[in-house]
């Protein structure tokens, strides 16, 4: 197998997604850095997810509510993080109990279930994006 310019392995930067990698961070550096590092931003758009966790209501003959666009950068960045260990919504009991789960990363893994209980998917949604924006936050160097 031929080396590609930076001593790896041609096809290892493709396995590792470094091209997608490297976007994701430019456009945290970019465009959502200087609203996290600023303790008031970052509270004010955990606070307005708070409100709309999945971009609020629709009512009839009215525009759907939409999140910042801050927000919904911020939002769909989480998205797309690596599935191995991200966190999602479990339902433990149909509609009225939501817990936490951890992804497995692989196809056929299981998914651990943490004890944290919420009586709505909306709650559970929320806690979720906190949990996330601490984990970008200690990524980056923001501990506050």
């Amino acid at each position: 197998m031929a080396k590609s310019n930076n001593g790896k392995f041609q096809g290892a930067d493709i396995k590792q997604n470094y091209s997608f990698n490297a976007v994701n961070d430019y456009n945290v550096r970019t465009y959502l850095l200087k609203h996290l590092k600023n303790k008031q931003t970052r509270l004010a758009l955990i606070d307005e997810h708070k409100r709309f966790p999945r971009g609020g209501p629709t009512l009839p003959g009215a525009p759907p509510p939409l999140q910042s666009s801050v927000l919904a950068q911020l939002v769909d960045f989480l998205r797309t993080r690596p599935q191995a260990g991200k966190h999602t919504i479990v339902e433990t009991i149909p509609w009225s109990e939501y817990s936490i789960g951890l992804l497995p990363g692989k196809r056929g893994g299981v998914v651990r279930i943490l004890k944290e209980r919420y009586p709505t998917r909306e709650e559970a949604e929320h806690a979720i994006f906190k949990k996330r924006v601490k984990a970008l936050c200690r990524e980056y160097g923001i501990n506050d």
